[in-house]
């Protein structure tokens, strides 16, 4: 072991480089001659005056020492009367008894001022010379230790000739700078104590050891060992324990259990430094199994066993553990029993109660082990017991001890206020964080690195991102965690080019980077735009191996997914080496964005082969999937599994549940389950509604928002669901009464709103009201501009259509598949061939869009409308998917009109082995026989029909006035104003006929009588509702009906001439499109 330097060692004392020394080595400690202690001379004073003194040549005493006055001093002294005693010291005469007497109670009593008197007066007086210098030494040495002045009893000791201090003095000495926290000297002294031939005893080496022990020089430390065991003072237990202590804090734990192995005996203290040794090196384990040991040994158990095995079974999670060992302590009385405590327990036993429980999660005994703490001013234990409340998610819990803690005048530290603000944060208390900052300023932790990153946490998830980049950007210094959480931040608020924007600040500044850094930035790339930097980032945590964590390559899984690269999602996932529950969802979620329904049942199946048990998450996203895909089968299989793990009542999974349900048309389930659910949020009734509205079952819907009003309070998503509702029934009464709602609970800010309140007024008639919306609009998106452009075709406004379109491309809105059905579809309904044709055109060509079965259904359509029925035809033939059966209806449709009875029937054959159950398409055909005059073809279908047993579908209108609607089915004349309608109409007929109108008798399926055919006229379920609208309706007001199916030609031509006859505005809905009547012209212009 290396010499220390010779500076650091007292200039009065030079050990020689060596140590231990040489055993030839002479003592070279300089003999100073000492004004206070004389050299050494005769142990006794001889009582006669006379007798002459060995050092007589330099002094002689004046007079004989008074006999009388040494032993009143002496008497004195054991009596304890210092100050008297001090008085007489002054007394000429008084021998090294008195003095040493005076001084040994001077340390007695603690007294600094008399012991320095007392110093003094021997410094004074002669007499202290006469060879006593060793005891009056000692005793002053020692006084000044024990009046804690170790600056003066290091003056004295250093004047002493190195003979006279024994070993006593030396350990003295150390013990002294060992307390006073000077270790090294401590080993210094040692060292010179040992160079000067002194024998160190067991209680020296013990001492030696705990200040190297403090200092953690293990080789100092295996010197000492060494040199004890060759003293043969290894066998001692008081130097065991301390050795062991030294081990212990020098992380040689191997080496500290060889040495309490082979002690015999072992004492108390020998467990209590192996099992806080163990604690403390992290050995958490054997510090509990050498308890139960000691334990088994009978050994005493004391308050400093608890304090060390008390927070391993914490670090262990031994609850269990822990609470005998509590237990054990109130049997003991080491402590009382918390429930029944009336004194106070220990304040350091009871912190670590507290650490065991908070640990263990077990907060209600943590916080009575703190109540009945005898005392509170700890603030570690606060912190402590914050932190526990937070982690189990009582956060005001943990507000609540803030309180506490600030009105006993705690100052808190950035720990406290770290808890603090991550608790307001949870609660989403944004006022209170703002307070908070303030506090915080005002202590001064504005500056704390910990403090600054749970104030930009704060402000991320309070969506204050700006207020967060400014404390970030205050920071005099950024950690990991700073950077981590302002990304984060960024990311969770959308800002997507300033997370990145930092990860890369962050990279070129040479920051370190975690997985937690990767964690925060890849959200960021989940979108095509930035899908090469995801890229960029996969291949840095390929490098750095931090792939190799699941979270991460969960994280990479999700990147890819959201930027719609399958072929990269799948090969993550495949290429994991563990898979968690996360990363199978993150994948059900995949195929579930990508449209692959299909393909989650197997990745369901091989996830339950793969022995991991779908959480709710996966439950979810698995019935997100199933309802995307309308598989009812599937769904209820999931259904089924919920209810078996007891998640079906779990709110997330009972609204999935429904979703799947409404999506699947199953509403009589998804009710059930929305009964069953006791918890219902916003989202549960958002789902019920916009199921009942996607359904057609539009009165449940209001019905069910009725209940909604009453129980919870509508968003804007409700706006967006209950709206559909109103547009299926054109019910634009109620649509207003929504739109005043959403209007008062400023909703219309929402997009989704609004572009609902646009396709509401579409499809209720009211067309420029839908215009004005739309034109309103501060941020159009591509909804918004298909709702307008379908509205327009839907009211038979295909140029209005066309000039919309080009004016959202010329705005930079790109158009997609909905949006050139849209345009298809007006084009269609207006006859605008040419036009439809090259939009057909550019949508496969310029914008590469595949098209779908709904575009080639309105190519269909324009071509059978225009009389192009053989192209269509050949088109239909010719398309590269297979046709449905609504694209040959529109070519029988068009054979209808123009009167194609022999492509009628081929294609007839091709609709009915599409759709044999269907009666409307034998009706339709059977009107093309009937206008064709062909009576007998109509028997046999109608004899076809009643053979298989089929019904026609009953058609049916309605009307709403002044609230209340009113439906009317065909050739049912139950109606109160009946007999009024029935006038009406009867009315219109004859004046059709007088004016020259003869409706085609196109219902053949009735009858071929003549009377037959003008009482079905006057039976068709829109003209009563017209009829009836225009009877009850004040004058000037528009006449809106609605139907079910396609409206009838003599319906048509009925409203036409109504319109002219009553100068009516009627506007009818029927399952197509709009028809506006008006002075006897209808918009359609015969495209219906």
């Amino acid at each position: 072991m290396a010499t220390p330097p010779l500076s650091a060692i007292s200039t009065r004392h030079r050990a020689p480089p060596p140590w231990p020394p040489p055993k030839t080595s002479t003592n070279l400690r300089t003999k100073i001659r000492c004004g206070v202690l004389a050299p050494p001379a005769v142990q006794v004073l001889q009582a006669a005056a006379a007798a002459p003194s060995p050092r007589s040549t330099s002094y002689r005493p004046s007079r004989a020492p008074n006999f009388d006055v040494n032993l009143h001093i002496q008497r004195l002294c054991r009596a304890g009367d210092l100050m008297e005693a001090l008085r007489l010291l002054g007394s000429d005469g008084i021998d090294v008894r008195s003095y040493c007497a005076v001084v040994q109670l001077c340390g007695e009593e603690r007294s600094l001022e008399a012991g320095r008197r007392a110093h003094a007066l021997v410094r004074a007086s002669g007499g202290a010379q006469g060879g006593i210098g060793s005891v009056l030494g000692k005793r002053l040495v020692l006084m000044y230790l024990k009046c804690g002045d170790l600056g003066s009893a290091r003056g004295v000791f250093d004047e002493m000739p190195p003979q006279v201090a024994d070993v006593r003095v030396w350990t003295s000495l150390m013990s002294a700078y060992a307390k006073a926290g000077d270790f090294q000297e401590g080993v210094l002294l040692f060292r010179q104590m040992h160079c000067c031939g002194v024998t160190p005893d067991a209680h020296a080496i013990s001492c030696v050891l705990k200040c190297i022990a403090s200092l953690g020089n293990i080789m100092d430390g295996e010197l000492v060992h060494g040199l004890l065991e060759k003293l043969g003072l290894g066998a001692e237990c008081a130097v065991a324990n301390a050795l062991i202590a030294v081990y212990s804090r020098c992380g040689q734990m191997e080496d500290a259990i060889q040495v309490f192995e082979i002690m015999h005996p072992r004492d108390a203290i020998s467990w209590n430094s192996m099992i806080s040794g163990c604690f403390s090196n992290g050995w958490h384990g054997k510090a509990v199994d050498l308890f139960s040991i000691m334990w088994s040994e009978g050994v005493e158990i004391s308050s400093v066993t608890m304090v060390s095995v008390l927070p391993a079974c914490a670090e262990l999670g031994y609850e269990l553990v822990g609470k005998v060992v509590h237990g054990y302590s109130v049997k003991s009385v080491l402590l009382w029993e918390l429930e029944f405590l009336d004194s106070r327990i220990d304040a350091v036993l009871g912190s670590k109660l507290v650490f065991l429980y908070v640990k263990c999660g077990d907060m209600a005994s943590a916080r009575r082990a703190f109540d009945v703490m005898s005392s509170k001013s700890n603030l570690h234990v606060w912190n402590m017991l914050m932190g526990g409340y937070a982690k189990a998610g009582e956060f005001q819990e943990s507000l609540l001890l803030f309180k506490q803690m600030h009105d006993l005048g705690i100052t808190p530290d950035e720990h406290t206020i770290s808890c603090l603000l991550k608790c307001i944060t949870s609660l989403s208390l944004d006022r209170d964080g703002l307070v908070a900052h303030g506090y915080l300023m005002k202590l001064g932790f504005e500056e704390q690195c910990a403090v600054c990153n749970a104030l930009i946490s704060f402000y991320a998830k309070s969506n204050r991102i700006e207020d967060a980049l400014e404390v970030f950007d205050a920071m005099p210094h950024q950690d990991t965690i700073s950077w981590n959480s302002v990304i984060s931040g960024c990311t969770s608020n959308g800002l997507n080019d300033e997370a990145i924007e930092l990860f890369i600040k962050m990279w070129i500044q040479g920051q370190e980077m975690d997985s937690a850094t990767l964690l925060s930035v890849l959200p960021a790339c989940g979108q095509p735009c930035y899908c090469f930097f995801g890229r960029w980032l996969h291949g840095y945590s390929v490098k750095t191996g931090l792939i190799g964590e699941t979270s991460i390559a969960n994280a990479v899984l999700d990147m890819y997914s959201n930027c719609s690269d399958w072929h990269s999602t799948n090969k993550i996932f495949r290429s994991m080496d563990q898979k968690n529950v996360v990363s199978w969802t993150a994948m059900i979620t995949s195929y579930t964005r990508a449209g692959l329904f299909n393909k989650v049942t197997g990745l369901l199946q091989e996830m339950v082969l793969d022995g991991i048990r779908p959480d709710v998450f996966a439950v979810t996203s698995a019935l997100h999937a199933f309802a995307g895909d309308e598989s009812l089968k599937q769904g209820k299989s999931v259904h089924g599994y919920a209810i078996r793990n007891g998640m079906e009542k779990l709110l997330p999974v009972a609204n999935a549940l429904m979703e799947m349900y409404v999506r699947c048309g199953n509403m009589e389930e998804a009710q059930l389950i929305f009964d069953r659910a006791t918890n219902k949020d916003i989202i549960s009734w958002n789902t019920l509604i916009g199921g009942y509205s996607r359904n057609n079952f539009a009165n449940e819907s209001f019905s069910l928002f009725g209940d909604m009003l009453l129980q919870s309070r509508p968003n804007a998503v409700t706006m967006t669901c209950i709206l559909p509702a109103a547009a299926s029934l054109s019910s634009l009464e109620r649509g207003r009464e929504i739109h005043a709602y959403a209007l008062r609970r400023g909703y219309l800010e929402d997009n989704y709103t609004s572009n609902a309140l646009v396709d509401m007024y579409v499809k209720c008639g009211a067309l420029l009201v839908a215009q004005l919306l739309f034109d309103r609009l501060t941020k159009k998106n591509l909804i918004s501009w298909t709702i307008m452009i379908a509205g327009y075709g839907m009211h038979g406004r295909g140029r209005d259509a066309i000039a919309l379109f080009e004016q959202m491309r010329r705005s930079g809105v790109e158009p997609d598949s909905a949006s050139f059905s849209a345009i298809l579809y007006a084009c269609c309904h207006s006859g605008l061939t040419k036009e439809g044709w090259r939009f057909f055109n550019a949508m496969r060509n310029e914008h590469k869009i595949e098209p779908k079965l709904k575009h080639y259904a309105c190519i269909v359509d324009l071509l059978s409308h225009t009389g192009n029925l053989k192209e269509a035809f050949e088109f239909i033939e010719s398309m590269p998917i297979e046709p449905d059966s609504s694209i040959w209806v529109s070519l029988l449709h068009g054979c209808r009109i123009h009167r194609d009875v022999k492509l009628a029937e081929k294609v007839a054959d091709r609709v009915f082995n599409l759709e044999p159950e269907n009666t409307g398409y034998y009706v339709l055909l059977s009107n093309i026989y009937a206008e064709a005059e062909r009576w007998e073809a109509v028997k046999k279908l109608k004899n076809k029909i009643g053979g298989r047993g089929l019904r026609e579908n009953t058609g049916c209108s309605w009307i709403e006035v002044r609230g209340k609607v009113y439906v009317f089915i065909a050739d049912k004349r139950n109606h109160p104003q009946g007999d009024r309608i029935a006038e009406f109409l009867d009315d219109v007929a004859r004046r059709m006929q007088e004016e020259g109108y003869d409706p085609m008798k196109k219902y053949a399926l009735m009858g071929a009588n003549d009377a037959v055919h003008d009482e079905a006229l006057c039976g068709h379920s829109s003209k009563l509702a017209i009829a009836f609208g225009v009877l009850n309706l004040s004058e000037g007001r528009a006449v809106r009906v609605t139907k079910n199916s396609r409206v009838c030609s003599h319906c048509h031509e009925a409203a036409k001439f109504i319109s002219k006859m009553c100068n009516r505005v009627i506007i009818l809905r029927d399952s197509s499109r709009f028809h506006h009547f008006e002075e006897g012209r209808c918009s359609c212009r015969g495209y219906c």
